[in-house]
Parts: structure tokens; C-alpha cells; sequence
């Protein structure tokens, strides 16, 4: 899918016994479907972990979480980029992990798990690395639409860029302000949110904002 100067390589990542029928599902054509158990992901994997690093600093994913937690059971969805195709400055950042790899390169991703409630899932981990292309945005939405997701629960701060990205599939409806067993608990919000119908998923996937919502 291009995106300004960039041709981006939609994934799904997680067990392909669980989600190949996520990544079928996909708006977009040429999705990957990525089996997180096979030795030739585990460099993508890794790069994954460290892409959560450099976006989340010291509240970064450990790679047990990403697996046991998000990856086995469930799956990551976004965009990468081909190795050679990743610029100079994001493959500063990644420093050496990316010195002779000639693979796939993730540059945002989605992360959420199933609940026991029938079309909620609850979003896990979301961040882009790639500035002014709305990738958290579209990232999100190719998630939803491959989860066949209808409602989402999710933790995000209480203001802010990062709650105004929640809020372009709709308005947030506040479960718990401030909740006292998170770490942040000032700044910080759960809530859930009615997902769009999947052609407006498509839309916010192919455009990253929702017009309706966004004029």
C-alpha cells in the first residue's frame, strides 16, 4: 500500500492456525500473514520488540509479553517497510539490528486480544515510527477490520495526540478515569468505543482519518 513516498507491506503476526482468516480478511491486497513460531520471523520478531522500545521508551514490551501475551494467542497487525526502503534516520534508530537484513522491517503496528465477549477485543499495544503519514491510525483500523473487531476496550492518556488518534473511530466512552491499579493512573483513561463499519475501517486504512469524524 503506498503512503506518500513509502510502499508498505501490511502483516498480520500470530499463530496462522488462529488468525490466517484475520489476514484473509484484510481491505488491504498483499497482506503477510506471518507465523510468529517459524525460525525466519524471529528477526522480524525482534525488530518488532525493538520498534515498541523505541516508541515507548521504559514502558516498553519485554519479549515474553509479545509473545505470550499478544503473538500466541492473539496477533500484531500493522505496516513494514522492506529493509532497503526504511530512511536514514528510523535506520539510525534501529542501529545495528539492521546491518545485513534484507527482510521486512515493522514501522507500526496494532495489537489486541479476544475477550469472552463476542466481537470485543481489547487493544494492547499500538504506535507508528513514522511521523505525518497517520500509520497508528490506519495501523488501528486494518487491525479492527482483520479481527472482524465491533467494540474495543483500551487504556490511553487522559489527553492529548495519542486519545485524539483513539478518538477518529469514534467517540470514547470512559469505563475509568485515572484507574488506580495503572502506574500513570493521572494521566490515563480506559475506555471503550463502538468500531465503524468495516467500509469506513477501509477508508480510515487507505486515508487515516474518517471525514464524517475529522472535518
Amino acid at each position: 500500500m503506498r503512503v506518500g513516498e513509502f510502499e508498505f507491506v501490511p502483516f498480520v503476526l500470530g499463530l496462522p492456525r488462529f488468525v490466517a482468516p484475520w489476514a484473509a480478511r484484510s481491505p488491504v491486497a498483499g497482506t503477510r500473514l506471518l507465523d510468529v513460531l517459524a525460525p525466519e520471523q524471529a528477526t522480524f520478531f525482534q525488530l518488532l520488540t525493538q520498534g515498541n522500545a523505541l516508541a515507548y521508551g521504559e514502558h516498553a514490551m519485554p519479549a515474553w509479553v509479545q509473545l505470550d501475551c499478544v503473538t500466541l494467542p492473539s496477533a500484531m497487525i500493522g505496516f513494514a517497510l522492506r529493509a532497503a526502503d526504511v530512511p536514514a534516520d528510523l535506520r539510525a534508530r534501529f542501529g545495528s539490528a539492521l546491518e545485513g537484513y534484507e527482510g521486512l522491517v515493522p514501522v507500526a503496528e496494532f495489537g489486541g486480544v479476544c475477550t469472552p465477549e463476542s466481537g470485543t477485543i481489547v487493544g494492547f499495544s499500538l504506535f507508528s515510527l513514522l511521523a505525518g503519514l497517520r500509520l497508528g491510525v490506519r495501523a488501528k483500523a486494518l487491525a479492527l477490520a482483520c479481527m472482524g473487531a465491533t467494540a474495543q476496550i483500551g487504556i490511553t492518556r487522559r489527553a492529548g495526540p495519542v486519545r485524539r488518534a483513539h478518538e477518529v473511530f469514534g467517540p470514547l466512552r470512559v469505563l475509568a478515569d485515572q484507574p488506580a491499579v495503572h502506574p500513570s493512573a493521572a494521566d490515563t483513561l480506559v475506555y471503550e468505543l463502538t468500531v465503524p463499519p468495516t467500509a469506513v475501517l477501509e477508508v480510515l486504512v487507505r486515508t487515516g482519518a474518517q471525514p464524517a469524524l475529522d472535518a
